[in-house]
């Protein structure tokens, strides 16, 4: 992982991942797509880590792609591994066992919109703006737009946002159901801490199962995800943390009956 472009803070049970390229907006390049990976990996790992934020270094959370790789005359196969290497990390993150919080501030256009939607939880600024860019400059998609769009806001909204290609705010963002929440930028660090410590206070392994299972529901048919259900609740009633929990909630309960 390089230093340069992708920080890594650990504050058990949080770690922050940043991407640190500020004076131009933390553009995406292959060094920062590298970079995020490789952490990503080492996190997965780390049974300490519970909750990863993701953000951007200064005011901006990312401009999307950098353009001076767009200007480039790279060839088509050497085009096609930096897009697998992005397809890559979008699939990190989505099987990442813990959740993972994209804190938007300033501008996240392009792959920088969709890094944000690879998480688990898009906490943005008001004033954020978000914009699906792609179209204005004659390409589609990337990073896992054509997913995520139409899963999270309906094919209709989906169309808008990827066929006219305009900027929203993180109000709007939110009003629509794109992002879990929009605040006030001066409150965005304290909502996002409290959001990570609240995440971090659950139960890690029902964290991880649940989303894997709410990920793989998504192309499951009824019955599938009703056998998958079963299979790993037999599982998970058997865990340690399951029998504590429910016995502190019986002690809890005969207690209060008792007084």
């Amino acid at each position: 992982m390089s230093e340069k472009t992708v920080l890594m803070e650990k504050e058990e049970p949080v770690c922050r991942l940043t991407m640190n390229r500020p004076n131009i907006l933390n553009a995406f390049n292959g060094a920062m797509g590298t970079g995020l990976f490789n952490a990503l990996q080492s996190i997965a790992g780390d049974p300490e880590v519970r909750v990863v934020i993701l953000q951007g270094a200064g005011e901006h959370f990312s401009s999307g792609a950098d353009m001076h790789l767009l200007a480039e005359g790279t060839d088509p196969p050497t085009r096609l591994r930096m897009m697998k290497n992005l397809s890559r990390l979008i699939i990190a993150m989505r099987e990442l066992p813990q959740p993972i919080i994209c804190k938007v501030r300033g501008v996240a256009y392009g792959v920088g919109s969709n890094l944000a939607l690879a998480g688990d939880f898009v906490v943005a600024s008001e004033t954020a703006r978000i914009c699906e860019v792609f179209i204005n400059i004659g390409v589609i998609m990337d990073g896992g737009g054509h997913y995520f769009l139409p899963r999270l806001v309906g094919l209709h909204k989906a169309r808008e946002l990827a066929m006219l290609g305009e900027e929203i705010s993180g109000r709007q963002a939110e009003a629509m159901g794109l992002i879990y929440k929009s605040v006030p930028d001066q409150d965005l660090d304290r909502e996002t801490d409290m959001l990570a410590q609240k995440l971090a206070s659950k139960s890690p392994m029902a964290m991880a199962v649940i989303k894997e299972g709410l990920e793989r529901s998504l192309n499951m048919p009824l019955q599938d995800v009703m056998e998958w259900e079963a299979s790993h609740q037999s599982i998970m009633l058997q865990t340690r943390e399951h029998k504590e929990a429910v016995e502190f909630f019986l002690a809890s309960r005969d207690k209060k009956k008792g007084g």
